[in-house]
C-alpha cells in the first residue's frame, strides 16, 4: 500500500522545492519495463536514458504536456553490484514486491508544467504513484553551527558512558556503517584505514532548481568518489570512526565507514551558511546502494518535513526504508531541528530510530524536533568532530544521530560476539529500554524515552540474548584498539 502525505491546507505551495522538469513514477505490478537502464548507468554514460516508458498511455499522458521525455529506473538491482556495467541483471523477490523494479525517474522539458503532468498520470490506471523529485536537505536550526565552546569539550562522551562501553565492546572491523550524507573527506588523516570505498549518487542540474538555491561543486560528475564539499557528512563520520587524538575516538570502535554522497553543496540566497541538498531519487538510490554494498547500520542526518509535501504525494524514502529494513539493516535518523512537534521524513517512518538532541544539562534542546516517533535523545550541542580540513564543533540533531548510529554498531558487534544477530527492532528496544531518564522537571514530551546510555544498552542486549545455558560465557572482547 502506498502511504501519502497528510493534509496541510495552511501551507503555501512555495514552501516546496523540487527539481524542475522531473517526476518520479511508479507503475503497478506487472506494468512497465524492468530492463531500462538505471539512473546510475545513465549518469555514468554507460547507457543512454530511454526515450519512452511504456509505449502506451503513460507516454501519451506525459507527451501531452512535454515535447520530449527521457527515463531511467531509479534503483539498481542488488545483483548489479557484481556486474556494474550491465543493464538490469535481474530483480529479486523483495525488490519486485516493493516496486523498486518499476520506479522511474522521468526527465521532462524544463518548462513542462509538473503539476499538470502529475494530474494526467494519476488518471492512467497503470500508474501506482507519481510525485515531483523533491529536494531534501540537512536540517537547519537557529542553534546549528559553531557556538562558544563549553567548559568540558568531552561532556557528550561522558554523558553516554563512552569509555565504559568501548572497554566492554571495542567493535567489529567486519561491520560496515554507512554515512548517507554529503560525502566524507576521503583523505582526512583521522579516518585513514577506517573508510570503505563509497558511492556518489548526486545528479543535480543547477539549471533545474529554484533561483532561491545556489548549487556548486560536483553536481553531475559520472564518478563514484564520495568526496565531501560541505563538511556535514565528515562531521557525522568523525563521531562514528575518528582516530587521531585531536577529537575523541569514534564511538563505533573497530567498525568501518561506507561514505555515500547523496547531498550536494548548496546555499539558500537568504542564508549565508552552506548546507547540503539532494533530490529524493538520488538519496533513495544511495540508501539502497549502501544496503547492497553491505552496510548493516545507516546514519541518515537529513530529511523533509511533512508540511513540505502535497496531500497526494507518496511519503519520501518509503521504498528505500522498507528495503533496508527488509534486509535487516538498522536505520538511524535525525529528528530535525525545527523545535516543533512535527513529522520529519525519514525519521518518523516505522522502523527508523529517530534521534533528538540534548545539551550538556541532559535536557532536550530548543531546536530538537519532537514527536511520538522520536525514540531517544543523544548529545547534539557543541560536539567536537572532524571538518573538511582539520576539526570543528557542530550542533544539531544531525550530530546527535551518529552517537546512536555508533551505539548500534557496538550493539551489533556485541550480538555477533554472542553468536546472535541484532535486528532493527531489538536495537531500538535495547536503546529505548536502557535510556537514562531526563532530569526532573524537563519538558520532554515528544523527545523519546530519555538519553542514550551505552553501557546500559549493552547490558540490556546481553540480557535479551542470554541463552538458557547458565554455563554460557560470551567470547571475551579483544584488547582496546589503538589509534
Amino acid at each position: 500500500m502506498i502511504q501519502t502525505a497528510p493534509r496541510h491546507p495552511w501551507r503555501p505551495e512555495d514552501s516546496r522545492t523540487a527539481l524542475r522538469g522531473q517526476v518520479l513514477v511508479r507503475l503497478r505490478p506487472g506494468e512497465g519495463p524492468d530492463d531500462l537502464p538505471s539512473q546510475r548507468l545513465v549518469r555514468q554514460n554507460i547507457h543512454p536514458a530511454a526515450m519512452k516508458l511504456d509505449g502506451g498511455p503513460v507516454d501519451r499522458a506525459i507527451l501531452r504536456w512535454s515535447p520530449s521525455m527521457r527515463t531511467s529506473i531509479v534503483y539498481d538491482p542488488a545483483r548489479a553490484i557484481g556486474s556494474p556495467r550491465e543493464r538490469a541483471p535481474g530483480w529479486d523477490d523483495l525488490e519486485q514486491t516493493l516496486g523498486l523494479s518499476r520506479t522511474y525517474r522521468v526527465h521532462l522539458d524544463p518548462d513542462a508544467p509538473v503539476v499538470a503532468v502529475m494530474s494526467a498520470l494519476r488518471e492512467v490506471g497503470v500508474v501506482e504513484s507519481v510525485s515531483p523529485n523533491y529536494l531534501c536537505s540537512t536540517p537547519f536550526s537557529q542553534g546549528e553551527g559553531r557556538e562558544e565552546p563549553l567548559a568540558d569539550p568531552l561532556w557528550a562522551w561522558s554523558m553516554i558512558g563512552a569509555e565504559a562501553a568501548r572497554a566492554r565492546e571495542p567493535g567489529d572491523s567486519a561491520l560496515i556503517v554507512a554515512i548517507v550524507d554529503s560525502g566524507v573527506a576521503m583523505d582526512h588523516p583521522d579516518l585513514r584505514g577506517y573508510l570503505r570505498p563509497g558511492r556518489d549518487t548526486v545528479q543535480v542540474s543547477a539549471q533545474r532548481v529554484s533561483r532561491g538555491i545556489e548549487f556548486f561543486g560536483d553536481l553531475e560528475e559520472p564518478d563514484d568518489s564520495p568526496e565531501d564539499e560541505v563538511g556535514h557528512g565528515t562531521g557525522c563520520a568523525g563521531i562514528v570512526a575518528s582516530r587521531g587524538g585531536a577529537v575523541p575516538d569514534g564511538l563505533g570502535g573497530a567498525c568501518r565507514v561506507l561514505p555515500v554522497r547523496v547531498l550536494a553543496a548548496a546555499r539558500y540566497v537568504d542564508r549565508e551558511v552552506v548546507t547540503a541538498i539532494g533530490s529524493i531519487a538520488d538519496i533513495d538510490e544511495g540508501v539502497k546502494a549502501a544496503v547492497d554494498l553491505g552496510a548493516r547500520v545507516l546514519n541518515l542526518s537529513f530529511g523533509t518535513p511533512a508540511a513540505a509535501l502535497r496531500d497526494d504525494d507518496p511519503l519520501p524514502h518509503e521504498l528505500a526504508v522498507r528495503y533496508a529494513l527488509g534486509r535487516g539493516c538498522i536505520l538511524v535518523a535525525a529528528s530535525g531541528n525545527s523545535g516543533l512537534e512535527e513529522q520529519y521524513y525519514p525519521a518518523c517512518m516505522p522502523g527508523v530510530i529517530a534521534v533528538g538532541a540534548v545539551g550538556a544539562d541532559g535536557r532536550p534542546t530548543r531546536f530538537s524536533t519532537r514527536g511520538e516517533h522520536v525514540s531517544l535523545c543523544a548529545p547534539g550541542v557543541d560536539i567536537p568532530t572532524l571538518a573538511l580540513r582539520g576539526y570543528g564543533r557542530q550542533t544539531g540533531t544531525s550530530f546527535a544521530a551518529p552517537f546512536v548510529t555508533a551505539a548500534c554498531a557496538l550493539l551489533a558487534a556485541r550480538a555477533a560476539r554472542l553468536s546472535r544477530a541484532l535486528t532493527p527492532s531489538l536495537a531500538r528496544a535495547c536503546l529505548v529500554g536502557s535510556a537514562r531518564p531526563f532530569p526532573p522537571g524537563t519538558r520532554s514530551t515528544g523527545c523519546g524515552a530519555g538519553v542514550l546510555d551505552l553501557p546500559a544498552a549493552l547490558a540490556h542486549l546481553e540480557q535479551a540474548l542470554r541463552p538458557a545455558d547458565p554455563a554460557f560465557r560470551p567470547q571475551p572482547a579483544p584488547a582496546a584498539l589503538g589509534s
